[in-house]
């Protein structure tokens, strides 16, 4: 087995030699942007400055349009979700592990620290949702309802790193709407839906390391099904292939049947992203084995997920980033980077895996791929209430009933991006007061942008900061009647108590 084939993609970075087709705003759009996002900009005392998109693809698929996504203030605005709940984790909690001596740095204080951040992202993700919808004017309303995200099932927030999010039940959109869902709603009220991981690589975000993001996406399709929280093993391409059942199939049939999708001269010429986990270590080698590379990150699955098959995109061995086969992850991620994979062109298989066999210690890695479907009671109860139980597999049109409805999915730069070099992360000026940030945003006629976008702080950039902290940290340092007081002033005030509510939501779920 040639041992060049499994390497860190932070050792052998991708270069992008694709399509770079730049729009530059001009001052005319500017001011229509800050206008237009207002509310939103206002709230965290903001301006545009300058935006720049650069287009990496523009081949429609010819399956879509962008249907009530046509709105362009409810398009942007999830880009903009993106874009300003990476600056808030940019701003404050970015790096916090490496601020800590290492004497101290603790796997409790780290799990903390990732929660703080996920608390941070969910909180302006959140904010910029319902500022936007509730203050769209009459015949182009929409009403959001959070459908899929880690944590489908009501729990207390104390999972490390995947909790607190924007929970499967939050609806963002105009108090009387919101009173409303569930029943007839007017006709003129378009329903969305939404899925997010609100940091894809929270581990990363606490390191202040590569590839770190903020993910969502909005569409108009219905969910049908909640994806249970447990993981979910992967057979992803950017290239579409014809469903097979992966239970029947071996990883070099796999293998084979994404490199043909390609029209690669062979599987040699094919490689497969893993997580760099122990469970992985068997696909790996077998994949090896036959020549398939297999790249290999510390954390986050999803970003490489959404890309494959990107044009342009090439490891130092002239091989793309074709495929995930076998690799295995959060139900989230699955989701998340699914949707604009299939916009792309691209399909993906999912089979229900053991999240409690595929975490224990006392396991090798060759058990631990062998005991991948010993489910637990709990986890065969996760799998009956989201209707599982007879699939062996299944893809997105099992998810979602309409992959294809309009939607729009964006996902911002917390750190440099290793997948889309020139992806950079958050990065503040306080001099001039500014901050910048990159989204890749995929929509759903296929057209993938990268927004490179500067703000202004209109007063200073720590101001802006305390205006995207959640009023979590202020509440965590009282007790007893002074909690009470704060909680209470807090509820007094119009924008305090909106932001209070999407606190206690993200943190406690409704």
């Amino acid at each position: 087995m040639d041992n060049s084939l499994r390497f860190d993609i932070a050792d052998q970075r991708l270069s992008y030699r694709g399509k770079q087709q730049v729009l530059s705003f001009d001052q005319h759009r500017i001011i229509e942007f800050n206008h237009r996002h207002m509310a939103v900009l206002t709230s965290y005392d903001i301006s545009l400055r300058s935006c720049k998109i650069i287009t990496l693809c523009d081949r429609i698929n010819y399956k879509s349009n962008l249907g009530a996504l046509r709105n362009r203030q409810v398009r942007q605005s999830v880009i903009l979700s993106a874009a300003l709940s990476a600056i808030a984790v940019g701003l404050h909690g970015r790096g916090s592990l490496t601020r800590v001596p290492k004497e101290q740095q603790t796997k409790e204080l780290a799990a903390n620290l990732k929660r703080a951040n996920d608390r941070t992202a969910a909180q302006v993700m959140a904010e910029v949702l319902q500022t936007t919808t509730e203050t769209l004017p009459v015949g182009e309303e929409v009403l959001i309802e959070s459908a899929i995200t880690e944590g489908v099932r009501a729990k207390p927030g104390i999972e490390a790193g995947g909790n607190p999010t924007i929970a499967v039940g939050a609806v963002f959109g105009k108090g009387e709407h919101q009173a409303q869902y569930g029943l007839r709603m007017p006709e003129t009220v378009t329903l969305l839906s939404m899925g997010n991981d609100v940091i894809d690589g929270t581990t990363k975000s606490i390191k202040g390391i590569h590839s770190s993001l903020t993910c969502l996406f909005v569409t108009e399709a219905n969910v049908k099904r909640h994806l249970p929280d447990i993981y979910i093993q992967r057979w992803m391409s950017g290239a579409y292939f014809e469903e097979f059942n992966p239970r029947e199939t071996s990883l070099q049939d796999a293998a084979e049947i994404i490199s043909n999708a390609y029209n690669l001269s062979g599987i040699d010429k094919l490689s497969a992203f893993f997580l760099d986990r122990s469970r992985h270590y068997p696909a790996m080698d077998a994949l090896n084995k036959v020549g398939v590379s297999t790249p290999f990150d510390k954390d986050g699955d999803l970003m490489p997920a959404l890309i494959l098959g990107m044009e342009g995109l090439f490891f130092p061995d002239e091989r793309g980033l074709y495929s995930m086969i076998g690799e295995i992850g959060g139900s989230a991620e699955w989701a998340v980077s699914v949707l604009p994979l299939v916009w792309r062109g691209g399909q993906a298989l999912g089979m229900l895996t053991s999240h409690s066999s595929l975490t224990r210690k006392d396991l090798s890695p060759e058990d631990l791929w062998k005991e991948r479907f010993h489910f637990t009671e709990e986890e065969f109860m996760l799998i009956q209430d989201a209707r599982f139980e007879r699939k062996p597999y299944f893809t997105i049109w099992d998810i979602i009933d309409d992959p294809f409805a309009g939607g729009i999915s964006a996902f911002g730069a917390i750190t440099d991006n290793y997948f889309i070099p020139f992806m950079e992360g958050v990065k503040a000026d306080a001099k001039n007061n500014r901050i910048s940030v990159t989204v890749l945003a995929v929509n759903s006629l296929g057209v993938v942008e990268c927004w490179q976008m500067t703000f202004d702080c209109n007063r200073s950039l720590e101001h802006t900061e305390s205006l995207m902290i959640s009023p979590k940290e202020e509440l965590d340092r009282l007790s007893g009647s002074e909690l009470e007081k704060a909680i209470g002033g807090m509820l007094q005030d119009e924008q305090m108590s909106k932001r209070f509510r999407i606190f206690f939501n993200n943190e406690y779920y409704p």
